[in-house]
């Protein structure tokens, strides 16, 4: 009996230790978040950063200036997260995957800290707005980091 009892007790809490252990990113809570790095509320669906570090640390951005800046700052290395995601603009409030998205720069994008760069999920309405908007540049993750330091 007592090794029954010793044994659900160890299942039961290697139970909790793996569910526990799940690194992931969280929806941003707009409008009652602050931004990580320069504090301000978390508005704008379209422009929300998020990264999580190995050790499951959730830092949220309004802006991919202020992921830059943070990540600069804290001297943060994309190998030392386990997710860095942006704000689709075209689908606000999703994120995509930094490495799978495509940048542009312009300024008609108007981010909240003014680093006016948006995030694609699709290359074809990447190069759509490529050639619409005269002002639009396409940028890449290491440009962005490079740009705001």
């Amino acid at each position: 009996m007592k090794t029954y009892i010793l044994n659900t007790i160890l299942v039961l809490t290697a139970i909790m230790i793996f569910s526990a252990c799940t690194i992931e990113t969280e929806p941003i809570n707009y409008g009652k978040e602050n931004c990580a790095f320069c504090k301000m509320t978390i508005m704008d669906k379209q422009f929300g950063t998020e990264l999580v570090t190995l050790k499951g640390k959730v830092f949220k951005f309004d802006d991919l200036s202020c992921m830059s800046k943070y990540m600069k700052t804290a001297e943060l290395h994309e190998a030392d997260c386990k997710h860095v995601v942006v704000g689709n603009y075209e689908k606000p409030g999703e994120f995509i995957d930094f490495n799978k998205a495509f940048f542009i720069q312009s300024e008609n994008f108007q981010s909240p800290m003014l680093g006016n760069i948006a995030a694609f999920d699709r290359e074809t309405s990447f190069q759509e707005l490529l050639t619409m908007d005269s002002t639009a540049k396409n940028i890449t993750w290491t440009e962005i980091k490079e740009l705001f330091k």
